[in-house]
């Protein structure tokens, strides 16, 4: 009897390890979509499940615990097994990531997590009849178990949600359909989609009652809920946002609204491990014109290969509004300058000139603020109103932001590396002409095949830089090697990002105009 209460407490500590590794897991889950077969290919290729040391031992602990008739080596095995799950539960909160990209407790991880108890909880009870040390053998590898039960738990919930799913959709598209007056923008893009959804609402809150989907709430759900929370009978504009990891999934939201003026920042080689090839990428951000209303405007970025390739096939005849950073369009951008308080330059909208002075650096912000104010154009805004609204916007957290760290000048691009955004970032930092330059990078992921390739461009482009650090990934390999295509070696490669910080501060003593770019886009589970 006193052995297995002692087993009982040994389960219920190692169920707190359990939890700390499923809260991990939950965490890629929700960052892959709830997709278990992109959750376990991102952990497989981060190769993040992997036994420790601890899960071994107190596996060995377990299994002889069974066979073990002598009393007192008995308690000797207890007490060893919870020591040491009390320094693997240590171990696992010292070492847990800073989360770039928060955890969100939905409703949908509070039904996984039901499940996932309810899983720990029968397998207990089955074992604990039997043989209560059997539970405590299979769950000892708790990187593995806890992964398993999380799969397991987010597959065994689907119907449950679909159901719950079915009635919020319904409700989202019925507030829809009795907003006769609200125009709706829709945007999508590889990338850049983010930024300029959020730089289209702070113009067009200028003037307008507007609602926007929040951070990145491009999915289905997020849509959803953002109309069920937000929408109110005097919102007179929605900037929905619209995500897609595979094909359908901008059909799915375009269900729910159908947009009046429907943007595409860009097409490129993002989420090539769902989409395969560029063909599918293509077909499915066009998605966004074929379910967009029969009178809606399309607003296209002509400086992107695949979008002007493609884009005379699918609008059919209807309203097309071009834009570009280059002069051979009706809307485009001239005399940039970029410095420390931003940026300024001047727009052109059918040949009105507008001056333009922002906080916001990088090309890539210029194209999303020209987007923004043909759409404030089309609404109805008046230039000093556009002028003033963009001169307000502040920065966006993580792309391209400039901030001092330890008294270094840092340009944070840390949740924006793609090959487009890699490309803008780097040729935004090369503008501080006056400032020693360096580019830290683990590289870029989610590539598929195309990921060796990229990041070798990568490389190559990195070498327009004074100085690189190369952040140990699975994929830093390639850019070093594109750098090594230049006979580049002002590089150096780190295991950490602690000691990201510990070498740019040796860098600041000698150069003191000192400015670092961190390109940084690993999800957290690749961290």
């Amino acid at each position: 009897m006193i052995f297995n209460i002692l087993y009982i407490i040994c389960f219920l500590v190692l169920c707190v390890l359990l939890h700390l590794n499923m809260h991990k897991y939950l965490h890629i889950l929700q960052q892959s979509f709830y997709h278990t077969t992109d959750m376990l290919n991102n952990i497989k290729s981060s190769k993040l499940v992997k036994l420790k040391g601890y899960d071994i031992v107190l596996f060995i602990i377990a299994i002889s615990s069974i066979f073990v008739k002598s009393v007192t080596i008995s308690y000797i095995l207890i007490l060893v097994y919870i020591i040491i799950l009390v320094f693997a539960i240590r171990n696992t909160i010292k070492n847990k990531k800073v989360e770039k990209k928060k955890f969100v407790i939905t409703n949908r991880i509070k039904i996984i997590y039901s499940f996932c108890y309810s899983i720990l909880l029968v397998v207990c009870i089955l074992l604990y009849y039997t043989n209560i040390k059997y539970a405590l053998c299979i769950f000892s590898i708790y990187s593995i178990s806890s992964l398993i039960i999380v799969a397991f738990s987010n597959v065994l919930s689907l119907p449950l949600i679909h159901l719950l799913n079915y009635r919020y959709i319904k409700e989202a598209r019925n507030i829809i359909k009795a907003h006769k007056d609200l125009k709706i923008i829709g945007i999508t893009g590889s990338y850049g989609k983010t930024s300029t959804k959020n730089i289209i609402y702070e113009v067009l809150k200028e003037k307008y009652n507007t609602v926007m989907t929040p951070k990145s709430y491009n999915t289905t759900l997020g849509v959803t809920k953002t109309i069920r929370e937000e929408i109110k009978s005097y919102t007179e504009v929605f900037v929905c946002e619209m995500g897609a990891s595979r094909l359908g999934d901008i059909r799915k939201i375009c269900k729910i609204v159908k947009p009046d003026i429907s943007v595409i920042t860009s097409i490129g080689m993002q989420h090539l491990s769902t989409f395969y090839n560029i063909e599918n990428i293509i077909k499915e951000k066009f998605n966004i014109v074929k379910m967009s209303n029969k009178k809606a405007a399309f607003v296209l970025n002509m400086d992107n290969d695949y979008i002007r390739n493609n884009y005379v096939s699918y609008v059919d005849g209807r309203e097309v509004i071009k834009y570009s950073l280059r002069e051979y369009e009706k809307n485009y951008v001239k005399n940039i300058v970029m410095n420390e308080n931003g940026s300024k330059f001047d727009v052109v909208i059918n040949n009105e000139t507008i001056n333009i002075e922002t906080k916001l650096l990088g090309i890539h912000n210029i194209y999303n603020i020209l987007c923004a104010i043909i759409i404030a154009k089309k609404l109805g805004m008046e230039k000093d109103e556009i002028r003033r609204a963009v001169k307000k916007i502040n920065p966006i957290e993580h792309r391209l932001e400039l901030k001092h760290i330890n008294n270094i000048l840092i340009l944070d691009d840390s949740f924006n590396s793609n090959p487009e955004g890699s490309s803008s970032a780097i040729k935004c930092l090369n503008m501080f002409k006056d400032r020693y330059k360096v580019l830290v990078t683990p590289g870029m992921v989610e590539l598929g095949k195309e990921e060796k390739i990229l990041n070798k461009k990568l490389g190559n482009i990195a070498t327009s830089c004074d100085f690189v650090i190369l952040e140990k990934s699975n994929v830093s390999e390639y850019v070093k090697e594109g750098m090594e295509e230049k006979n580049y070696e002002n590089y150096v490669v780190v295991d950490s990002i602690n000691k990201v910080f510990e070498l740019l501060s040796k860098i600041k003593i000698e150069h003191e105009n000192l400015i670092a770019l961190i390109e940084n886009d690993l999800p957290d589970c690749y961290l």
